[in-house]
């Protein structure tokens, strides 16, 4: 029992080492993004986050941190499980303004080089929270390419990115 016990430390902190979870990462998550199609062609200073950890020992879970953009604030965080042959994504943005629906998607590439047409709709985030069922999706076609999720000013002012998170590992 006590090899184990030493042998899941071990293993997890080789997980948060490979996951750059020290914290020395070079990115200061601000990067400039030019000719964006949703952003009309415009120079905009957005927050490029990354990952916060990603449950590897079972592949059933991704975390990501979501960080503000244009001077929303609004940042939070999404979590995404398996859910048998289809993946459950639940996103939490604060400073949300009141009253607001925010439109969000996971689109192809990065925060920093997104691809302006959405991959997958999900549900828009109300209240600060949205919670979407994707079904025909698993953790392992995610884990396979890139993804970002973004959310949206509003349904008529989608040009405007309030936060994005990296589903990168």
């Amino acid at each position: 029992m006590k090899l184990a016990k030493i042998l899941t430390v071990l293993g997890a902190a080789l997980l948060l080492a490979a996951c750059g979870g020290g914290g020395n990462n070079a990115n200061n998550g601000t990067n400039t993004n030019t000719g964006n199609k949703e952003t009309g062609g415009k120079t905009v200073k957005q927050f490029n986050p990354l990952h916060v950890a990603h449950n590897a020992l079972t592949g059933n879970s991704i975390d990501i941190n979501m960080g503000p953009m244009n001077g929303s604030k609004q940042d939070g965080s999404a979590r995404i499980v398996n859910k048998g042959n289809a993946v459950q994504v639940t996103v939490k943005i604060n400073n949300e303004p009141k009253g607001a629906s925010e439109p969000s998607h996971i689109h192809q590439g990065t925060c920093k080089k997104l691809n302006p047409a959405p991959w997958k709709p999900l549900n828009s985030v109300v209240n600060g929270t949205s919670v979407t069922t994707l079904s025909g999706v698993t953790i392992a076609q995610l884990k396979k390419g890139h993804y970002a999720i973004n959310v949206h000013k509003s349904a008529t002012d989608l040009k405007t990115y309030v936060s994005c998170g990296d589903l990168t590992m």
